[in-house]
């Protein structure tokens, strides 16, 4: 099987140890040569490595496309993709998608239209705090679920798309964006509290068995994450996946993203109208409408 990623940031460093597992070869445009070659960690991967100048001439050899971008190239980079013949079996896109919410449900309508096997690198699902707090509101009786982020702000770095809310990333596109996806799995239907400022997001609502849940999101000096289930300790960590990122060393997101794969790949599910509910939360949050 071939795999194509594009995208040299998270691309290179994220997927590429990840679906490498899956992969006889993985393509990549030569352009990136000069970032793989700056990341030594990532050297084991070479032999399986093809790269390529022009995509229309390895478009046909592809089994799975890899599109880690930024959401206002991604849409664009699916559409070019579709207008060429090509066989391949499954779309990985990263969060958030697309840069509004009307725009991904386009991305989304275009993949269901066409009968596309794709899915999105919401990771949360698969780390244990996750879980944790699944099984909680699944249980029987009420719970009060609460989580903090506090998100280093990089300011050497605030030029980059990540802070740009136009170009898909800033605090809620970017980070809330997993939240949102986490409040959808989670049935949320009542919004009581969602309170944006600059530098933080403040959000409690309720499920459909009344659980609460309350997320506070900010930028801040240090990193870190922790939450509480009813009346237990605080549970801290460094970060959502635990693990402090250390870019000399593979990103720990890749031990999420194998389980986000080997799942996609081998016990695929269109999970077409949960997207939509997402999307459908997604646009109510960022209006700001209580529900």
């Amino acid at each position: 099987m071939n795999s194509l990623i594009c995208g040299s940031g998270f691309g290179l460093y994220g997927y590429l140890p990840s679906i490498s597992k899956f992969s006889t070869n993985v393509y990549l445009d030569k352009k990136y040569k000069k970032i793989f070659n700056l990341r030594k960690e990532l050297s084991k991967f070479e032999p399986k490595i093809i790269w390529y100048n022009k995509i229309n001439k390895i478009i046909l050899k592809i089994d799975y496309l890899v599109i880690a971008k930024r959401p206002k190239d991604q849409l664009n980079i699916v559409k070019s993709i579709l207008k060429n013949k090509n066989n391949i079996k499954h779309f990985f896109l990263e969060k958030p998608i697309s840069v509004t919410p009307k725009k991904t449900l386009e991305l989304i309508n275009i993949f269901d239209k066409k009968k596309i096997n794709y899915s999105i690198g919401f990771l949360f699902e698969y780390v244990n705090w996750y879980k944790l707090i699944k099984k909680n509101l699944q249980s029987k009786g009420k719970n009060d679920i609460s989580i903090e982020w506090n998100i280093k702000n990089n300011l050497n770095n605030l030029r980059s798309w990540k802070y740009d809310y136009k170009q898909g990333g800033g605090l809620l596109r970017y980070y809330g964006i997993h939240f949102i996806k986490l409040f959808s799995d989670l049935n949320l239907k009542k919004i009581k509290k969602n309170e944006f400022k600059k530098n933080s997001w403040i959000f409690e609502g309720y499920d459909n068995k009344e659980n609460f849940i309350k997320l506070t999101l900010r930028y801040s000096k240090l990193s870190n994450f922790s939450y509480k289930i009813n009346k237990s300790k605080v549970k801290k960590l460094k970060s959502p996946y635990k693990y402090k990122i250390d870019h000399k060393l593979i990103d720990p997101r890749c031990f999420f993203l194998k389980k986000y794969i080997n799942k996609n790949l081998f016990r695929y599910v269109n999970h077409f109208s949960n997207l939509k509910s997402f999307i459908s939360l997604w646009r109510k949050i960022e209006n700001k409408k209580i529900i």
